[in-house]
């Protein structure tokens, strides 16, 4: 009998999916896109050792990361122990504009009446107060 093995190879994807607080601080998104899990992911920065991020991903999953760069343009790169690899490049505006990532989660979502309790508030008293005016008004009599 002849042993087949088929050997699956580790692959990894970086992406740039935005800025924080100015353009330096910049987000990115990576994931496993092989189909065998990979470990210990080392981020480098123009070939220097930017970051490790220590643990296993499963294939199809991924996590986010900020680095802090210096303007101009840079090499970012993602290497694994199993041979993953894939890199970008990246241009830092020397300009400090300023971003914003905003998110809402729906713990942090409150409803317009929370916001509004004031108005909401005087809203109802002013129902009730017409409510009891015309339950206590009396009733004229036709001919009176």
């Amino acid at each position: 009998m002849i042993d087949l093995v088929f050997t699956q190879e580790a692959r990894i994807d970086i992406e740039h999916i935005g800025y924080g607080e100015t353009a330096r601080e910049a987000y990115f998104s990576i994931h496993n896109v092989g189909k065998i899990p990979i470990t210990d992911v080392t981020i480098y920065v123009d070939g220097t050792e930017s970051q490790k991020i220590i643990g296993k991903s499963s294939p199809g999953r991924g996590f986010e990361t900020v680095l802090y760069l210096e303007p101009g343009e840079h090499m970012i790169e993602v290497r694994t122990p199993e041979g993953a690899y894939d890199s970008l490049n990246i241009s830092i505006s020397p300009v400090e504009e300023r971003f914003r990532i905003t998110t809402t989660t729906q713990e942090e979502a409150k409803p317009v009446f929370e916001e509004n309790k004031i108005w909401v508030a005087i809203g109802l008293l002013m129902i009730i107060i017409v409510v009891v005016w015309l339950l206590m008004r009396k009733p004229k009599l036709v001919g009176e």
